[in-house]
């Protein structure tokens, strides 16, 4: 119950760790008399993060995604997604998806359409998935969502 608090405490606060014009997704301009310009989107960068060579096979993920992050220590993998879709329908397609693997779950919780936080162990492992609406400064019809994952191999800790 200790590693799932952690895990909680740290993926609250990855998000956290950004750059202001990351988070919101828009590069701030100023004219030659330091008035500012309206906003212009940033264009999604490419990633060429891939997942670890070792990332388990019974792990689900969305269907349609990027790698925005990677964090390894011992024991321990922290991935930052950028998925399609929505909140609710990510978080329902993930339970049963590790659920049929083997995982037994261990939490569920839904903050309206905005967030939801799963916890499943199987076999002396932990996985965190925490699902945060995406909400870019400049309103998209898909502005899809933020997947925290974290993974914890009991035996390598």
């Amino acid at each position: 119950m200790v590693r799932i608090c952690l895990a909680l405490l740290l993926v609250a606060l990855l998000p956290g760790c950004r750059q202001p014009g990351e988070a919101l997704g828009t590069t701030i301009r100023f004219d030659a008399r330091g008035d500012r310009v309206a906003a212009t989107p940033v264009r999604p960068r490419a990633t060429s993060l891939a997942l670890p060579v070792d990332f388990p096979d019974d792990i689900h993920l969305p269907a349609r995604h990027a790698i925005d992050t990677l964090t390894e220590m011992p024991g321990t993998q922290v991935i930052g997604l950028l998925a399609e879709g929505d909140v609710v329908a990510l978080s329902q397609e993930t339970r049963p998806a590790m659920e049929r693997d083997g995982w037994q779950r261990r939490l569920v919780t839904h903050h309206g359409g905005d967030s939801a936080v799963l916890a499943f162990e199987k076999n002396g492992r932990s996985a965190l998935f925490v699902f945060d609406r995406n909400q870019p400064a400049q309103p998209s019809e898909d502005s899809g969502v933020i997947v925290s994952l974290q993974l914890q191999d009991g035996a390598r800790l």
